[in-house]
């Protein structure tokens, strides 16, 4: 089935850390093709310097980044099923996304410049059954930003890498 993407990593942690087992009852019910996830809650990282590998804990980056940005569950939830924000007026969640990937190491803290080889070994996996094989070129392309606000390029990065897997993955045969 589908293997965990960012947005439904956050879903499924927030879930979790917000103890709505209503909520993910329902999720599991109504995920259609997103699959199955069980309670997954970190993700294995590969240093590309070593071969080490370390584990990020998704659970307490989730929390920490919504101590600071608060984000509803609609939100991620629309962004992995439209490729989007339901209300892209408000700036929160898109700092939530920024804290997000700032932590994961997608987007460096200090410059705000995008690691794309990084985040195509986070968000490898499968969408709709079917193998993302060019999550790589897709992140490089997605990675190429201009906007001067660090949570709008956060955004703006997620958005465009969303919207890719969907239109390739989700659409096609």
């Amino acid at each position: 089935m589908t293997k965990i993407i960012f947005a439904l990593i956050c879903t499924v942690i927030f879930a979790l850390t917000m103890s709505a087992n209503t909520r993910m009852d329902n999720m599991s019910n109504n995920r259609g093709s997103m699959g199955s996830m069980g309670s997954t809650t970190t993700a294995m990282d590969q240093d590309s310097s070593s071969n080490e590998s370390k584990e990020l804990d998704m659970e307490m980056i989730m929390n920490d980044c919504n101590e600071t940005f608060r984000i509803e569950m609609a939100y991620l939830e629309s962004l992995n099923e439209s490729g989007s924000f339901l209300d892209e007026t408000d700036k929160t969640p898109k700092c939530f996304i920024r804290c997000m990937l700032e932590n994961m190491g997608v987007v460096s803290v200090d410059d705000h410049m995008f690691n794309p080889a990084r985040a195509a070994v986070l968000f490898a996996g499968k969408r709709n059954g079917k193998l993302m094989e060019d999550i790589g070129d897709m992140t490089a392309l997605c990675a190429d930003r201009k906007e001067t606000c660090p949570c709008e390029r956060a955004y703006n990065f997620m958005r465009c890498l969303m919207s890719m897997e969907i239109e390739k993955y989700e659409s096609s045969n």
